[in-house]
């Protein structure tokens, strides 16, 4: 048992593996309690396998995710509900003309130039109570020296049983 996995996890399981290889060890187990802890122990060894396909297969889904985000031919972010920067792409980086520092965990609205602030706190509340796709035109300031025109298309992401987790935002020159 290694690799990358939760460190809590396979602490947990590896202790439950050796409390039941001492179980076996006991002279005192009768046939059936050692047949019952050799099966569990194969069990549980088995569902580590495949655990450990699971792991191998979400490690390569995510680097999968990451590749497309990043590499993403428009300007991606995605913020939390109050509009804070949780991931910007490559392009959006480009666009807004900052480093990933001074983007990520900031609040959206930040990178907005002074007129379109109101109305897109107005829109960003709109969204969280009535959570739909939209797109408006707005103005980023971000880096650059002037305001840039840009048109915000947005999607909030939904929470299982309702809600908004959070939106993702695609971010247009025009």
């Amino acid at each position: 048992m290694s690799g990358k996995h939760p460190e809590w996890l396979f602490t947990t399981v590896s202790a439950v593996r050796d409390l039941m290889l001492k179980q076996l060890a006991r002279p005192a187990l009768d046939d059936d309690a050692k047949r019952d802890a050799e099966m569990a122990v194969k069990t549980l060894d088995l569902l580590w396998e495949q655990l450990e396909g699971e792991t191998a297969l979400l490690t390569r889904e995510h680097e999968r995710y990451v590749a497309f985000f990043e590499n993403a031919p428009d300007a991606y972010l995605v913020t939390d509900i109050g509009g804070s920067v949780r991931e910007a792409n490559h392009a959006a980086l480009e666009l807004l003309r900052l480093p990933l520092a001074q983007v990520k965990g900031k609040a959206l609205i930040h990178l907005l130039s002074e007129e379109d602030k109101t109305a897109f706190l107005t829109r960003l509340v709109a969204l969280m109570t009535e959570p739909a796709a939209a797109s408006w035109s707005s103005h980023i300031q971000g880096g650059n020296e002037s305001p840039l025109p840009v048109q915000l298309c947005v999607r909030p992401i939904p929470l299982a049983k309702s809600g908004v987790a959070g939106f993702c935002w695609a971010i247009r020159p025009g």
